[in-house]
């Protein structure tokens, strides 16, 4: 085409440069919001991938945890020794609560989200559907930085009350 049919063809439409022009920037600006969209759920699903793989580690330490707590029942608590045992559960305790694991509280009411009842007893002296005692430790881990609330990897086995 000659330089005079293109400028011919500018003048009879004039906007047809324009509106080329504003399509290619709308197709841009689609483009980098995509890009963008991409570019938080990838990091999101990586983020997920290794909160899930976190999880999973600091489930398979609890039993640790629970070994400790149970030895302590049966020896004296005033042995220097022992005494060094605490401080390293302690310690153990300490690390895995800055990554997100965290201890069930048993007190109070029965939840089944986070306990697990291993019997029902009568009890004169605590309510209905109140926690007796407990069994073993459960664990909840939520991580920094991970949406919405903690994930129980390890729900508390807790006795609990029937009532009178």
């Amino acid at each position: 085409m000659s330089k005079k049919k293109i400028v011919e063809e500018q003048i009879e439409n004039p906007n047809t440069e324009n509106d080329k022009v504003a399509e290619l920037e709308e197709a841009l600006k689609r483009s980098l919001a995509d890009f963008d969209n991409y570019r938080r759920r990838t990091e999101a699903q990586k983020l997920e991938m290794i909160n899930f793989a976190k999880a999973d580690f600091v489930a398979k330490i609890t039993p640790v945890l629970d070994n400790f707590s149970r030895a302590f029942t049966h020896v004296d608590m005033n042995d220097p020794a022992i005494s060094g045992l605490k401080q390293i559960e302690k310690q153990l305790e300490d690390i895995l609560a800055q990554e997100g694991l965290k201890r069930i509280s048993v007190l109070g009411e029965f939840n089944p989200n986070l306990h697990e009842a291993i019997s029902y007893e009568n009890n004169a002296d605590i309510e209905t559907d109140h926690i007796i005692s407990e069994a073993e430790s459960g664990w909840e881990f939520n991580p920094k930085g991970a949406p919405g609330g903690g994930k129980v990897i390890k729900p508390a086995k807790v006795r609990v009350s029937k009532g009178k």
